[in-house]
C-alpha cells in the first residue's frame, strides 16, 4: 500500500516514515510504505517552521519519499493519506482537499480545533464515503492497551507534560495525549469536571456517571514521562510509558495500516468528537 504524507513539520513525519519504510528498524511495520509527500509547514508557528528543514531532509533523502506539489498529483499515486501537519488549524482545510478522492485518511492530533469544525469534517466524511481516523499514539501503548482490558479499574491518576501553544490553545496541543489515555480506559461518560491550577501544573478532576474518578496532572514544562497509576479492587496498574520497550508510535502506526486496509477506524469519529468537546470544556474552565 502506498501512503501519501501531508506535512513534514513534526517528529511524527520522521517516525512514521521510519517505521514503515526502514526494514532494519526493530519495529518495522509491513504492508504499507510512505511513498510521496506534500512538504508543507506553517510559517507563523515556530514549532513548525523551525523543524521543517530537518524533517524534509530526512524523509526525502534517508527514506526516499518523493515530494509532490499538489493534492491532485499526490492522490493519483497513493492509496491512503496521512494529514500529519503539526498545526491543527489547517487539518480541516487539507481534509477538504482530499476527501473527494474517497481514500482513507488518518489525521494526526488534534484532528481539528473545535466542535464546529469536527461536525463539518464528519459531514464531509459521510457525504463522500471517506473513512477517517485520528488518535494520539499514547492510547496504543502496551500498558494502556493492557489496562483497558481490566473492567474493574475504578479510579486513576494520570500525569504528563502539557506545554502550551498559543495557536493551539489549552489541551488541543499536548493535553490531548493525557485525555486520550483517560478516554481509552475510562470512556467519555463524564458527569463532573473540575480544574485546579497550581504553580507547576494543572490538575483536572473527572467524575464519571458510574462513580469512577480520575485525576489528571498536566505539568507546565515539557518532558517525556507520560504515565498513570490505576486502582482496581484486586490490583494496582502502574503505567510508565517512557520505559516501555515497544514504542507507542509503533502501536499507532500498526493501527493506521490496519485502518487503511479495512476502512474501519479503531477510534471512531464519535469518540474523537467527544474528546474535542472535553478539550473545549477544560479550556473554558482555564
Amino acid at each position: 500500500m502506498k501512503i501519501g504524507l501531508i506535512g513534514l513539520d513534526t517528529s511524527h513525519s520522521e517516525i512514521f516514515t521510519r517505521l514503515l519504510n526502514d526494514h532494519n528498524d526493530p519495529y518495522h511495520i509491513e504492508g504499507a510504505r510512505i511513498t510521496h509527500t506534500i512538504p508543507t509547514f506553517s510559517e507563523d508557528l515556530s514549532i513548525s517552521s523551525t523543524r521543517f528543514p530537518n524533517f524534509y531532509d530526512v524523509v526525502k533523502n534517508t527514506y526516499n519519499v518523493i515530494p509532490v506539489e499538489d493534492v491532485e498529483e499526490l492522490m493519483s499515486v497513493v492509496d491512503a493519506v496521512i494529514i500529519g501537519t503539526v498545526d491543527g488549524r489547517n487539518h480541516l482545510e487539507w481534509f477538504k482537499k482530499v476527501v473527494g478522492y474517497r481514500k482513507p485518511v488518518f489525521i494526526d492530533k488534534p484532528i481539528v480545533m473545535s466542535s464546529v469544525e469536527m461536525e463539518e469534517l464528519r459531514k464531509l466524511s459521510v457525504k463522500h464515503n471517506t473513512p477517517v481516523m485520528s488518535s494520539s499514539s499514547l492510547r496504543f501503548s502496551e500498558s494502556v492497551m493492557q489496562a483497558k482490558e481490566d473492567p474493574t479499574i475504578h479510579s486513576g491518576y494520570f500525569y504528563g507534560p502539557t506545554p502550551l501553544q498559543e495557536q493551539m490553545p489549552g489541551y488541543f496541543w499536548y493535553g490531548i495525549h493525557l485525555l486520550e489515555m483517560v478516554v481509552t480506559i475510562f470512556g467519555t461518560a463524564i458527569e463532573q469536571l473540575k480544574l485546579e491550577v497550581l504553580s507547576d501544573c494543572e490538575q483536572i478532576h473527572l467524575t464519571y456517571t458510574s462513580g469512577k474518578h480520575v485525576i489528571i496532572r498536566g505539568e507546565n514544562s515539557w518532558h517525556n514521562r507520560f504515565g498513570a497509576v490505576l486502582h482496581a479492587p484486586e490490583k494496582v496498574h502502574t503505567l510508565n510509558l517512557w520505559e516501555e520497550k515497544k514504542p507507542y508510535y509503533a502501536g499507532l502506526v500498526e493501527q493506521i495500516v490496519e485502518f487503511f486496509e479495512t476502512g474501519e477506524p479503531t477510534v471512531t469519529l464519535e469518540e474523537t468528537a467527544q474528546i474535542i468537546q472535553l478539550i473545549e470544556k477544560i479550556n473554558r474552565l482555564k
